[in-house]
């Protein structure tokens, strides 16, 4: 009775190695046939990619760079300048820095692709080593510029792209830099101010009328930039009830108009250079006679520098009455009218004609 419980433990054993023998064979040929993928690129744990992902003060635009498949690529060589809203720009769209599936419901997928890629800049821009300029364009990779700008405030230096002043700059990764900035910001899709106005809805006949004025192939198809205070539909609509007797209230009787009054009015509405409102305020604030039309009538700046597009205008003939940024036409959190850059242009669109 011993001898076979004595040859039954031993069987036991013999049988319990192979198993182990067994698996111990297993696991080696799973971990050689198995490699761990690493993402690309340099030092993986501190690219832009990860850089953004592991900062909380990130969490919504590395959410969007999810949304629309481009955060691995910023996990390649590059290198790259990223230009980050923090989540403070995105809560002023009213998204929290908390992203769910219902944060980007008012972007279109390609709306918010080309965000993502226009604030992507390959090589690295170390915003403390550039020299002082003015809206100097650097290629996105939308195929459209941004404008970084760096100038002398009293004893400060500043620096800002399309206008907003970044809030930390030169903030190094493994494969290029992270700029900051406190607002989101319009993608340069458009070569030039033309295309742009042809593609909103919303300016129909501020568009009709540079076409019947001859404005539009003139002046605006060229290279030469230029800033248009664009009266939005409803304010060209408003003029008529406003007995302004401008004679524009409707395409028919723009496209019926005299070209050259027409032209006049139109005028008002353009200034020669490219003017994001950043720049608005910091040059009425330094000399109020510098901001001039092209018909040589003066513009009053007005709003709140440090507010979200709160900038107004102030025409001669206005008498005193602003015009502001216009508001969407229906509740759009992704639709901002100022600070649209094109190529040729920076177009803000407002809610009041301005009167010569």
């Amino acid at each position: 009775m011993k001898t076979n419980i004595i040859k039954a433990f031993a069987g036991y054993q013999q049988a319990l190695y192979g198993l182990v023998l067994l698996a111990l064979t297993g696991m080696a040929g799973c971990k050689k046939d198995t490699p761990v993928a690493q993402p690309s690129g340099p030092d993986n744990s501190s690219t832009i990619k990860y850089v953004l992902n592991d900062n909380f003060t990130f969490s919504v635009v590395y959410g969007a760079l999810t949304k629309v498949s481009l955060q691995d690529s910023l996990a390649n060589a590059g290198p790259y300048t990223f230009i980050a809203p923090d989540n403070g720009a995105y809560l002023l769209m009213n998204i929290p820095a908390l992203v769910t599936p219902y944060s980007f419901q008012f972007f279109t997928s390609g709306t918010l692709k080309n965000m993502m890629r226009y604030y992507t800049i390959d090589g690295e821009i170390a915003l403390k080593k550039l020299p002082l300029t003015e809206n100097k364009p650097y290629k996105t990779h939308t195929g459209g510029n941004i404008y970084i700008s760096k100038y002398l405030n009293g004893t400060d230096t500043v620096t800002t792209v399309n206008g907003l002043k970044f809030t930390s700059m030169d903030n190094a990764t493994s494969n290029g830099f992270i700029q900051v900035i406190p607002q989101i910001m319009n993608a340069e899709v458009y070569l030039n101010a033309v295309s742009y106005l042809h593609n909103d809805s919303t300016l129909t006949l501020f568009s009709a009328a540079l076409q019947r004025s001859g404005l539009a192939a003139s002046l605006l198809q060229g290279n030469e930039p230029y800033t248009l205070l664009a009266p939005s539909n409803m304010a060209f609509q408003q003029s008529a009830k406003l007995r302004l007797n401008l004679g524009v209230s409707t395409l028919d009787s723009i496209l019926m108009a005299d070209p050259v009054k027409l032209t006049t009015f139109l005028k008002s509405h353009i200034i020669k250079g490219r003017y994001f409102d950043g720049d608005f305020f910091r040059y009425f604030k330094a000399d109020p006679e510098s901001i001039v039309t092209l018909n040589a009538n003066k513009i009053t700046i007005g709003g709140n520098p440090a507010g979200f597009h709160a900038i107004t205008f102030v025409s001669n003939g206005n008498k005193g009455i602003p015009a502001a940024i216009a508001a969407p036409a229906a509740y759009n959190p992704t639709i901002i009218n100022s600070n649209i850059p094109c190529g040729n242009a920076v177009v803000h669109i407002i809610n009041r004609v301005l009167i010569p």
